[in-house]
């Protein structure tokens, strides 16, 4: 598959049933991630329609086309438990839709299905496990404002105007998610998430977010904007 084919990139990372991570951006400017890459699995997802490319073009420049050019699908008897890794691409829509709804005539990607105890090495398989990560530092500070959206209502200005996002339905879920979120997200980075934005309730009142980090306690609270 040729590098200029390619117009929409997925990533997952599972491990036995419970998926890790999901991000999926598109050249068109869709947007769309649930997790943080750790377990318990943070089950809010976003979808964003952003109208630009940034997002898959400063992800693609890490995608050589050697990258493009092998096709990998690497799977191993599971003795205790299975961790998977895939990184797909796709290419050349043939009913005319760039999206979700499109359907790809060229494909290629990378997947590993392992055991957790395995000693198989591969090169590739740093590339995933790395490429993975930095799908999710592209994206971490629209997840943040994602996640604040499905536990706060609190809609960042930063986020596009065309924002989905799903979340659980129930208190108990939403508290899991909460503490699985920030036991995964760096401490280090969240200051940079909320740099120059502001967040509005339902009413449209603006607000600042104020964090209070003591090591790996993290809290947070909103207060509203007088100017």
């Amino acid at each position: 598959m040729d590098k200029s084919e390619v117009e929409y990139v997925l990533i997952t990372v599972k491990s036995g049933t419970e998926e890790a991570l999901n991000i999926k951006i598109y050249k068109n400017g869709i947007l769309a991630r649930r997790g943080c890459g750790g377990l318990p699995g943070v089950s809010i997802s976003g979808m964003s329609f952003t109208g630009s490319s940034q997002y898959f073009d400063q992800l693609m420049n890490s995608v050589s086309q050697q990258i493009l050019d092998q096709n990998i699908n690497h799977e191993e008897q599971i003795k205790t438990g299975s961790l998977e890794y895939l990184v797909a691409f796709y290419g050349i829509s043939g009913n005319g839709d760039h999206g979700e709804r499109a359907e790809w005539t060229r494909s290629t990607g990378l997947r590993f299905f392992m055991d957790e105890g395995t000693s198989y090495r591969h090169n590739l398989l740093g590339f995933a496990d790395g490429f993975a990560i930095e799908a999710m530092k592209l994206t971490n500070a629209w997840y943040f404002d994602v996640v604040m959206l499905a536990l706060e209502n609190m809609r960042s200005d930063a986020l596009p105007e065309q924002t989905l996002v799903n979340a659980p339905k129930t208190e108990a879920a939403l508290n899991k998610d909460f503490q699985s979120y920030f036991e995964q997200i760096s401490k280090k980075e969240l200051p940079e998430f909320i740099k120059d934005k502001t967040y509005a309730d339902q009413a449209g009142q603006p607000h600042f977010i104020e964090l209070d980090i003591q090591g790996q306690s993290i809290t947070y609270k909103f207060g509203v904007k007088t100017n």
